[in-house]
């Protein structure tokens, strides 16, 4: 028989495509090879008499014999394949051993009369073509063992085992060279164990005769880990298709349970197994995803989750080494991920065991240096992945994180947010189900499951009810959680109850501690996550009915929170006295933990009963803004919209004032002294305000609020001619108020103030505006401190008016100049001694301590001391130098005692500062047309003069600088001014601010930007007064002023040709920036920069014309003394001209025209070299640029006539230059400027 002759064709090409790495290129490529060998097996069929396919001698090799029986193309496709099973080459191997699966399967069962291949020709082959003994190298060795084990493979896939043709024998031959292989290499083991378990699987589904031989022979070879999963795969398939065999037989005693191999009866050796498993490989072997299939998806498991993770998982694993730590972190991720998707509910806890947890921990908080590191964050990430997505799980694994096995602060220790993204994930049911284990853990004291002396010993109770308090407060706080009526209401309650009261019996609201109080620190944390979380939920804006957004700050009833929670302490505490008597007996019992005294009380009672007039007010006034058509006819002298918008601000007013009593009142069970006074003070406060604003529904007289009104003003009207000399504008009692309230470390009083003042910005007053800003004068550090704080202190006897006085006295402007100037100076010196001060008390109790044995530098140079020292040394024993060292390290923490609280003090002085600065952005944001915005502008630029220079004040000058630069700068909006005077005397102040004060070029910046504000306001008002005048007769600044010079300069003939010219007067504002930039010119101590017309040029460019003869003339008449101010003057000059656009030039042209004579006058006063006034050569080469351009925009603005009066102008200058130079090496430096002309 001849040898076999590859087919001819494209089929050649089918093999390249099996070795790709993309599987459907594979796919594709083996069935065409299948299709290729069927036709070409049938052919051979047809073409050869029954006697020759069967010809064949047991001498001829397998690969003749197969030549004999299905023709060369087909025995050279599984012989190519067969070899091919060899190559390590992309996806050679996957590729062939598809497609000798599916050629085998052709063969196996050919249609027709053809013969079928067997399977002991198939292992003949494969053994025959890629033969183990005598491989050679290593690496041929393990190539020949898996092209043996995947052919293998192939034949399974083949279906050569349900082949008519197949015996037990042939399969037994099979079962045994996987064996073979299993044994020969460890490695080898899984890959001849998995196709042992397809044929074993096939059997089951065939329901074959030969299965229990296939059983039994894999047993007798040993049961490892590959033989353990073997039989644990198998007996879960046959359960799953209810196929019933006795493994008795099999086992033969070695398993007490051998039909069930997971059962807690074989826990030892299957732990055993377990940890063999991390010896091969670093992956996860299969035999754990069947435990894992099992536990999860059977209906009746023989071995439960608890039992596999606590003694087969927990315990062996977690507790040995790291690469079994590593296999114990990936059975976790499978067994969290089969819980999320069963259909049974599973108790996932178990899973979050002591050592896995504390595994967990100590890997994520060791960072990268821990060697598990990587694997305990992706299975941290995990958790947070899966739990947050389903929702059956996410809470439970919340619990155990945070619970007995976890860490309270699971987050902070491993430097995630694993804990943090499953509570955000909650759903509101779920979130009331955590405010309910946290509140528990505050009552009792401890996480759940942990028994009394646990709580004891392990974790401090005090430390866990602050955590569980935290969390509660993080509740509120967190943005993603979604926030509902019910538990903030409950969480609210909850902190303060707690805050506030001692709760002596448990109610159906309202539990007891258990242990009896909280403590003072724990109580005292409390009150401040109350007050926190008040100040949070201040914030929220609840969705109402019909998804509609409401107010924040307010339920779904309307009402303030604060408003629930004083009605909620009534309810507990109504009279105030301490334990409520009440005939409920389902009523707790609360004691208050400050008693309320008499005048406490008696302003507790005031308070509400203004808070329920407030609220009667407000009822009455929405009564008059929904009858809208109705009070506008009866008012024919004001509009509908108008009565509405009054009777709105006054609703917003009285609702302001109920949310300040509100909060005050609650303040009252913390600080009874001080907050007693602040109610008085708004009381009176309120009486003013709402004597001054008569509310319109006094013009209803069936109203009860009129009746009210009118008494209230009687009242407030006779308090009035009392104390006449004391009266104050009700707004700056308000805002003296307001920065009471932000004068404390508050969160809560903080947005309290900001909502109020919101409400008041609309009638702010310039004094109230001002007292803002005595604020931001004052000092800073300790020394600001006395004046801010202590002052506050000792007017607390005194009424509010006085204090105001006090306030407007201490914190005046004072317009002397040379205060100004040294106040940073003052700051500094009071600081120095101060720190002298210390130095010296330091000194003494450390000489006190020594008991005179501390010597000063004096005494340390005398040669006569150092005997005495060491006598005083000698006299030391061991009990005084003990006494010695305590006294030392009492004076030392005094010493830094003293420090923390001089930089607390300064800290609280500079937030202080930084919440007023918050109150002037929140009225330019709400009141940007208001006049009073420009009475901002020069104080702000002073607090950012003072404030640049200190260190403690450092915080204040940047965020001064971003509220001007985004705020002030920006207002899109124009504020009111009266009239012109006003504008350009701002616009005058400013510029003498930056002028003579100016430290840097950014503040120069901030000057222009805000007089570009002044300028907007004054063109939007008054726009005449930024347009240019014509007048007949030039005025003292006009260009007429030049020919004067000039004649001093013998320029007589350009005096008479330029006197009798029509001139243009420049506007009001313009008038202002010229006389400004004359100034700059001409004073060599101005500290203004060219930045400020520059800007102005850039904005507006007509106003910016007018000033350029200013500039011109300054020049001209010879007042800048400084060569390099000339240059800025030429460069401000070219820079407005190129502002200004080409098609404007008709409507400047006067304008442009006596420019252009001014400059020619300047320009020639410049161009002679003059030493003593810094005008040298090298400074009329940087002339050229700015010239040259001032030159050609002057000339678009000429006549196409050359023998126009500006091209003359033009040709005299030039003349003039060219006489006036001295030397050629001046007119080489005027080379450009003479051209342009």
């Amino acid at each position: 028989m001849t040898a076999s002759v590859a087919p001819v064709g494209s089929s050649l090409e089918v093999y390249w495509h099996l070795t790709s790495l993309d599987a459907s290129a594979r796919l594709v490529a083996a069935q065409q090879l299948a299709t290729t060998v069927e036709a070409s097996v049938a052919a051979h069929t047809a073409s050869v008499s029954n006697t020759d396919k069967t010809e064949k001698t047991e001498s001829d090799s397998i690969v003749v014999q197969l030549q004999h029986l299905f023709g060369d193309d087909a025995a050279y496709a599984l012989k190519r394949l067969v070899r091919g099973l060899a190559s390590s080459r992309d996806g050679a191997r996957l590729g062939f051993t598809l497609a000798l699966a599916q050629v085998l399967h052709v063969l196996a069962l050919p249609e027709g009369t053809g013969s079928a291949m067997s399977l002991d020709d198939a292992v003949a082959l494969i053994d025959h073509l890629n033969p183990v003994l005598g491989a050679g190298k290593g690496q041929e060795e393990r190539e020949s063992y898996f092209a043996n084990i995947f052919g293998m493979h192939a034949i399974v896939q083949s279906g050569l085992l349900t082949a008519s043709q197949t015996t037990p024998s042939q399969i037994s031959r099979l079962v045994k060279s996987l064996l073979t292989c299993a044994n020969a290499k460890s490695y080898l083991s899984l890959a001849c164990y998995n196709v042992l378990l397809q044929i074993a699987v096939t059997g089951v589904e065939a329901k074959s005769e030969w299965l229990e031989s296939v059983i039994t022979d894999v047993a007798a070879a040993g049961m490892g880990v590959e033989g353990v999963w073997f039989a644990i795969a198998l007996q879960e398939t046959m359960r799953t298709q209810g196929f019933k065999f006795d493994w008795k037989t099999v086992f033969k005693g070695t398993w007490d349970k051998p039909n069930s191999i997971l059962h807690i009866a074989h826990k030892t050796r299957l732990v055993n197994v377990l940890k063999e498993t991390t010896t091969t490989s670093p992956k996860l072997h299969p035999i754990f995803p069947v435990i894992i299939s099992h536990i999860f998806e059977s209906s009746n498991p023989t071995l439960t989750l608890q039992d596999f993770w606590t003694h087969m998982i927990d315990e062996p694993l977690f507790n040995s080494t790291h690469d079994r730590k590593f296999i114990g972190f990936l059975v976790f991720q499978k067994c969290l991920e089969a819980a999320s998707a069963s259909t049974s509910k599973h108790d996932v806890g178990v899973l979050f065991s002591k050592s896995f947890l504390r595994c967990l921990i100590n890997s994520l908080g060791k960072g990268d240096d821990a060697v598990l590191f990587k694997i305990a964050k992706a299975t941290a990430k995990q958790i947070s992945t899966i739990s947050s997505s389903s929702r059956e799980i996410g809470l439970q694994v919340v619990f155990q994180l945070i619970g007995k096995h976890g860490h309270q602060r699971f987050d902070s220790i491993t430097h995630t947010k694993t804990v943090e993204s499953i509570v955000g994930s909650l759903n509101e049911t779920e979130v009331e189900s955590y405010v309910k284990y946290l509140t528990d853990m505050v009552i009792h004291g401890g996480a759940e499951g942990l028994n009394k002396e646990e709580a004891a010993t392990v974790k401090s109770m005090a430390s866990t009810r602050m955590w569980a308090l935290d969390q509660l407060h993080s509740l509120l706080k967190a943005p993603k959680i979604p926030k509902s009526e019910g538990w903030i209401q409950k969480v609210l309650r909850f902190l303060c109850v707690h805050s506030l009261f001692v709760v002596e019996k448990s109610g159906e609201t309202v539990q007891a501690i258990e242990g009896g109080d909280l403590g003072s620190s724990v109580r005292e944390y409390c009150r401040g996550r109350f007050f926190a979380g008040l100040a949070e939920v201040n914030g929220i804006s609840l969705m109402g009915p019909n998804d509609k957004k409401l107010p924040a700050g307010v339920m779904l009833n309307g009402e303030y929170w604060a408003h629930d929670l004083i009605q909620f302490i009534l309810e507990l505490d109504g009279t105030g006295l301490g334990a409520k008597k009440n005939s409920n007996g389902n009523a707790p019992t609360v004691r208050a933990v400050h008693s309320l005294e008499a005048r406490s009380l008696e302003a507790r009672n005031m308070a509400v009963k203004e808070i329920a007039s407030f609220r009667t007010h407000v009822l009455a006034l929405q009564k008059v803004k929904d009858a809208r058509p109705a009070v506008a006819a009866a008012s024919p002298a004001k509009s509908a919209v108008t009565v509405t918008d009054e009777t709105a601000n006054l609703i917003a007013q009285y609702k302001s004032f109920e949310l300040l009593f509100l909060h005050v009142l609650l303040q009252v069970y913390t600080e009874p002294v001080d907050a007693v006074n602040i109610l008085n003070e708004l009381k009176s406060c309120s009486d003013l305000v709402f004597t001054d604003n008569q509310p319109p529904v006094s013009a209803t007289p069936t109203t009860p609020t009129a009746a009210g009104s009118k008494k209230r003003k009687a009242e407030a009207v006779k308090e009035v001619e009392e104390n006449e000399d004391e009266q104050h504008n009700p707004i700056d009692v308000i805002v003296d108020i307001l920065l009471s309230f932000l004068a404390k470390p508050s969160a809560l009083f903080r947005g309290v103030v900001e909502n109020v003042f919101r409400v008041f910005c609309p009638v702010m007053t310039a004094s109230g505006l001002e007292l803002i800003f005595d604020i931001l004068k004052a000092k800073s550090g300790v020394a600001g401190a006395q004046e801010l704080f202590e002052q506050e202190g000792e007017n607390d006897d005194d009424d509010g008016d006085d204090d105001v006085e006090e306030i407007d006295g201490a914190n005046g402007e004072d317009d002397d100049e040379d205060s100004d100037e040294d106040e940073s100076s003052e700051d500094s010196e009071s600081d120095q001694e101060e720190d002298e001060e210390e130095v010296d008390a330091f000194r003494n109790k450390l000489t006190a301590a020594l008991g005179g044995m501390i010597v000063d530098g004096a005494a340390e140079e005398d040669e006569t001391e150092p005997a005495a020292t060491e006598d005083a040394d000698d006299a030391l024993g061991d009990d005084d130098m003990e006494a010695f060292d305590d006294k030392l390290a009492e004076i030392f923490r005094e010493r830094k005692k003293l420090k923390v609280e001089k930089r607390d003090t300064k800290q609280q002085v500079l937030h202080f500062k930084l919440r007023a600065v918050d109150l002037l952005e929140i009225f330019i944001k709400k009141q940007p047309t208001n006049p009073l915005v420009l009475h901002l502008l020069v104080p702000s630029l002073q607090i950012i003069l003072e404030s640049g220079d200190g260190e403690d004040s450092r915080e204040l000058y940047a965020k001064m600088t971003h509220l001007v630069k985004t705020k002030l700068a920006t207002i899109r909006e124009y504020p009111r001014l009266e009239s012109v005077e006003q504008g350009c005397l701002l616009l005058k102040e400013i510029h003498e601010l930056a002028a003579t004060k100016a430290p840097s070029m950014p503040f120069v910046s901030l000057a222009s930007s805000l007089s570009l504000v002044v300028v907007r306001a004054i063109a939007h008002a008054f726009p005449d007064a930024v347009v240019a005048t014509h007048r007949s007769v030039a005025p003292a600044v006009s260009v007429a002023s030049t020919p004067k010079q000039k004649s001093k300069k013998q320029k007589k003939a350009a005096e008479k040709e330029e006197a009798p010219v029509k001139t243009v007067g420049a506007s009001p504002v313009a008038e202002v920036y010229c006389e400004t930039v004359r100034e700059f010119l001409s004073k060599k101590k101005s500290k203004l920069q060219p930045s400020l017309f520059l800007d102005l040029c850039n904005r507006h460019a007509a106003i910016g014309l007018q000033v350029l003869p200013a500039i011109a003339l300054a020049i001209s008449a010879g007042e800048v003394e400084k060569g390099f101010k000339v240059i800025q003057g030429f460069n401000i000059m070219a820079a407005c001209l190129q502002k200004l656009p080409v098609k404007e030039t008709a409507a400047h042209e006067e304008t442009l025209s006596q420019f252009q004579t001014a400059f020619c006058a300047a320009l020639i006063s410049v161009t002679k070299v003059n030493e003593e006034k810094g005008v040298t050569v090298g400074r009329i080469r940087e002339l050229n640029k700015p010239v040259v351009a001032i030159a050609k925009r002057l000339k678009k603005s000429h006549t196409d006539d050359p023998s126009s009066s500006g091209a003359a102008l033009f040709a005299e200058t030039r003349k003039a230059i060219e006489n006036g130079a001295n030397s050629p090496e001046e007119l080489a430096a005027l080379g450009g400027i003479l051209a342009a002309l």
